[in-house]
């Protein structure tokens, strides 16, 4: 069975990449847009994981983390939080408030992906 993922991404370049390297990976991929309709199709589908921009118009990735995390019904599924902007030590800390799984720095090619995906211990994914 596919793992199913969800991309939530206000650049759409980077939703269409991470797209097309997770469904490589034999994952079930659907997109979303910003934090809001990711939230909304996070409740729906029930992902084993999330990647998430942490810039975004409306709820941005480390409230959508803190939301998911917060969530009895979906809080075992896996955060990855990306970014190509916020590398300072207080934005790790508060990604680490949040609880995330793991971090992708932008840009990012398929062996970073990799490498994220087995560091939070999916146990789906071989």
């Amino acid at each position: 069975m596919k793992i199913k993922a969800i991309v939530v991404d206000d650049d759409g370049i980077i939703r269409k990449t991470l797209e097309k390297f997770l469904t490589g990976l034999d994952f079930d991929v659907k997109v979303a847009e910003d934090g809001e309709a990711g939230l909304d199709l996070i409740k729906k589908v029930k992902p084993s994981v999330v990647f998430s921009d942490m810039l975004m118009p409306g709820i941005h990735g480390i409230n959508l983390c803190r939301q998911i995390k917060n969530d009895p019904e979906i809080s075992s599924i896996k955060i990855v939080l990306m970014s190509s902007v916020y590398k300072r030590s207080d934005t790790v800390q508060k990604g680490l408030e949040c609880d995330y799984d793991g971090f992708l720095e932008k840009p990012f090619d398929h062996d970073d992906l990799v490498k994220v995906i087995r560091s939070i211990g999916l146990p789906e994914f071989k």
